[in-house]
C-alpha cells in the first residue's frame, strides 16, 4: 500500500482520493475549508457513476498543507485545474526540497502545467496523466456545489505518459477509475487528451447553453467545427500521432473531423456531449479558467507555425476574460452574433 496525498479542491481529486482509500491506501485529500467542513459534517463521500453508487467512510480530508504532508507521502497527485498548479507547486517547494520529494503525478487534461512543476522538481520524478471521464459535483443551487457527492459521467479511464514511474502511476489510477489505464508517449498522449477535451466545451460554456444545443444548431456547430479543424490542422502540421485512450477512439475522432460533412459530424458527436468543464469555473466564480491550457494552446501552436486559429484564439481569450472579470458573461449568454463578430475580427488579423 502507498501513502498518497491527493491535492486539489476538485471533483476528480475527491473521486481519486475516495477510490484509493477504498482500495486500502492511506490517503489524504488536501482540499479547502468548504470541502473539509462538508466532509466532516456528512461523514462520508458518495461516488456515483453510470453503473456504481459507492459510499466512502473514514477518508482523511484536510485544508492544512503542513498536516497533509505529515507523514511524507509516497506519492503526491495534483488533481486540480491547470490554473491552480502553479500556486500548488510553489507551496510544495517551500516545504519539500527537490532531493526529498516523492514522485509527483499531474492529473489534468491540457498542456502547459507540467512545465510549471519541472521548474521546481526534477523531470525524473514528475509525470502527467490525462483522463476521459468527466467528474462533477451536483449543485445545490446555481453556485453552491454539494461537495459530499461526486458524479462521473462515463466509464472511461486514464492515460499515463511514458516515464520510469509510469507503471506504478498506472496501477494507482486503474484502481481509482474502475477501468484500464494505458501508458503512452508524452506529446501524443497530451494532444490526444486535449482534442478530446475541446469538444463542446468552451463554446457552450461561454454562451451558457447545453452542449447538445451546439450539435443541434448548424450555426453554432459551424463555430465548433472550425475550432476542431484548427486543432487537427496543428496536429497534422506537427505530425503528432493521435492515440486511443480508454473509452475514446481519438484517431477516429480526428479522421471524422477532417473528412465528414458538418451535419454528419454533428450527428456522430452529439451522443458524446458532456457537461463543459470550462463552465464550472464560470458558475463557481473561480476567477480563473483552464481555457488557456486548451484552446489557448491550439492558438499558440498555430501562431508558432504561421497558421491561423481565430476560433480557438477568441474562445480562449473570451472565456478567460469572463472568468477573470474583464468581460461580463451576459455579453455572451445566448448571443452567438457577438461571438461571431469577434471571430471575424480575429480572422482578419490572423
Amino acid at each position: 500500500m502507498k501513502r498518497v496525498l491527493v491535492w486539489g479542491a476538485s471533483p476528480v481529486a475527491g473521486w481519486l482520493a475516495g477510490r484509493l482509500h477504498q482500495a486500502g491506501h492511506p490517503v489524504t485529500w488536501l482540499a479547502d475549508d468548504a470541502i473539509t467542513a462538508t466532509m466532516y459534517r456528512f461523514e462520508r463521500l458518495e461516488l456515483v457513476s453510470p453503473i456504481h453508487r459507492m459510499f466512502v467512510y473514514g477518508l482523511r480530508v484536510s485544508a492544512d498543507i503542513e498536516a497533509a504532508l505529515e507523514p511524507l507521502p509516497d506519492w503526491i497527485i495534483f488533481a486540480m485545474p491547470n490554473w491552480a498548479v502553479g500556486d500548488a507547486v510553489m507551496a510544495l517547494s517551500w516545504r519539500i526540497p527537490p532531493r526529498k520529494c516523492p514522485p509527483i503525478l499531474l492529473l489534468v487534461n491540457g498542456i502547459g502545467s507540467l512545465d510549471k512543476i519541472t521548474t521546481f522538481y526534477d523531470a525524473g520524478r514528475v509525470l502527467q496523466a490525462v483522463y476521459t471521464p468527466r467528474f462533477t459535483w451536483p449543485m445545490v443551487d446555481e453556485a453552491v456545489p454539494a461537495y459530499e457527492t461526486i458524479v462521473s459521467d462515463a466509464l472511461g479511464g486514464a492515460g499515463v505518459m511514458v516515464h520510469p514511474y509510469g507503471p506504478e502511476a498506472a496501477r494507482l489510477l486503474e484502481t481509482a477509475f474502475l477501468a484500464s489505464t494505458v501508458i503512452r508517449p508524452q506529446e501524443p498522449l497530451l494532444w490526444s487528451g486535449l482534442l478530446w477535451e475541446l469538444q463542446a466545451n468552451a463554446l457552450p460554456a461561454l454562451l451558457d447553453i447545453a452542449p447538445e444545443d451546439v450539435y443541434r444548431d448548424p450555426r453554432l456547430f459551424a463555430i465548433e467545427h472550425r475550432q476542431l479543424r484548427e486543432a487537427v490542422a496543428i496536429l497534422d502540421t506537427r505530425r503528432i500521432p493521435l492515440l486511443r485512450l480508454p473509452g475514446v477512439a481519438v484517431p477516429r475522432l480526428a479522421w471524422q473531423i477532417r473528412l465528414l460533412p458538418q451535419r454528419r459530424l454533428a450527428s456522430i458527436l452529439a451522443p458524446n456531449a458532456r457537461l463543459p468543464s470550462l463552465r464550472q469555473a464560470l458558475v463557481h466564480q473561480a476567477g480563473r479558467s483552464d481555457a488557456a491550457y486548451l484552446n489557448g494552446i491550439v492558438a499558440a501552436a498555430a501562431f508558432e507555425k504561421g497558421l491561423g486559429a481565430p476560433v480557438n484564439h477568441v474562445l480562449a481569450l473570451s472565456v478567460t476574460d469572463v472568468a477573470e472579470g474583464r468581460a461580463r458573461w451576459s455579453q455572451f449568454r445566448d448571443n452567438p452574433e457577438y461571438l461571431e463578430t469577434l471571430i471575424r475580427v480575429a480572422a482578419r488579423h490572423a
